[in-house]
């Protein structure tokens, strides 16, 4: 009788499995450290079946939490040791509005954090911004250091700068189980089994299932689908900020001007979405009603565009209970994930501070809120 061959275990000192925004971005800190790391992706590179893929994002300092402003400070300082780095721009200024009666709170956070900002009237509005409408008396709040993120290219940066750092990166490779063992990790893929020193694990929506028998208290995150369309503006060259709604009531709406590979200004509705598996992706179908809702909004807030919306996009978001990140580290495993549909403009921080939990070290960023054990986090 032939003796059964037995595949040798893969050691690895880092493995990062996910390569959206905050993986790559990890996979990036790690290799400019001079780590060795692999990143793990189960499908092609920039696939649009999670969180990451599309032309744009909102980079923006003003929330109504001044936490994240100061959050956003420090990753502004981090993408623009990307675009350093990467030789390319990545993060286009435009300057961003916000509107509604959460905008006072959003001035407030950033009069905390020492953020210049301003207030803009009804009357100011036309000349500076003509494509956007203000209701009368309405005042919105202005902030210059808000731009538009080039999403796609970002995430296509930070792989090419961890290979050249000499991370391996490997597409199809379908994480299917995680164990830990002792002080180390077992991952199990299709092509064999890897054993790292530590785990990052960044896959969007298909976290939870891949922690289930990895921590003591797994994550409760919800999987829901985003839609957003395109419009074209009527004149080309109108300038467009950024634009938040921040409603007593309603559907929150943004906005997102042109830039990079984007077909139009993007306008969507940041919602919590029908709760979908990402597993049977990709998501095609759209919502009328949505769609319906979009071309209002637009034919009431945004005359400088075309009210007849094109292009439409989907995506996921991966939510938490209460809309803040998981960071935080377990044994051998680190967590990153939960972005909440608010994640992509802190990127590059993120990915600095997961990579600081993989080698033992504290975050620049007070991680309390964004904790493993926090209430109500886990089922």
């Amino acid at each position: 009788m032939t003796p059964a061959i037995v595949a040798a275990v893969e050691r690895v000192e880092i493995a990062i499995v996910g390569s959206g925004v905050i993986g790559s971005a990890t996979a990036r800190a790690l290799g400019a450290r001079g780590v060795p790391a692999v990143l793990l992706e189960q499908f092609d590179l920039g696939h649009a079946r999670g969180s990451s893929h599309g032309a744009t994002r909102i980079f923006r300092f003003s929330y109504p939490d001044p936490g994240y402003v100061r959050m956003a400070v420090i990753a502004r300082e981090a993408w623009a040791r990307l675009q350093d780095d990467a030789g390319e721009e990545l993060l286009v200024m435009t300057g961003g509005l916000d509107a509604g009666p959460g905008a006072s709170a959003c001035a407030a956070a950033l009069k905390e954090c020492g953020v210049q900002h301003t207030w803009l009237a009804a009357g100011e509005l036309p000349a500076r911004f003509p494509g956007i409408a203000a209701r009368p008396g309405e005042r919105m709040l202005f902030q210059a250091d808000s731009g538009v993120l080039l999403a796609g290219r970002a995430v296509a940066a930070l792989h090419r700068l961890a290979s050249r750092d000499g991370v391996s990166i490997r597409a199809q490779t379908r994480v299917l189980g995680i164990e830990p063992q002792g002080e180390r990790v077992l991952l199990r893929t299709p092509a064999g089994e890897i054993s790292a020193r530590v785990a990052v694990i960044a896959a969007g929506g298909w976290n939870e299932a891949l922690l289930a028998r990895a921590v003591a208290r797994v994550p409760r995150l919800t999987a829901t689908l985003q839609q957003l369309r395109y419009f074209s503006p009527r004149t080309a060259s109108d300038d467009w900020p950024t634009l938040i709604e921040w409603p007593a009531e309603g559907l929150n709406w943004y906005i997102v001007p042109v830039a990079g590979d984007a077909p139009g200004v993007k306008v969507a509705a940041h919602i919590r979405g029908r709760t979908v598996d990402p597993s049977a992706g990709p998501f095609s179908e759209i919502d009328r009603a949505l769609e319906d809702e979009a071309e209002k909004y637009v034919r009431r807030r945004l005359p400088g565009l075309v009210p007849a919306g094109f292009g439409a996009e989907t995506c996921l978001y991966t939510m938490t209970c209460d809309e803040h990140f998981v960071l935080d580290r377990e044994g051998p495993i680190v967590v990153g994930g939960g972005g909440s549909g608010h994640a992509f403009k802190f990127g590059p921080l993120l990915g600095e501070m997961l990579a600081d939990l993989a080698l033992g070290k504290e975050t620049r960023i007070p991680r309390q809120r964004f904790s493993l054990s926090r209430p109500g986090l886990s089922p």
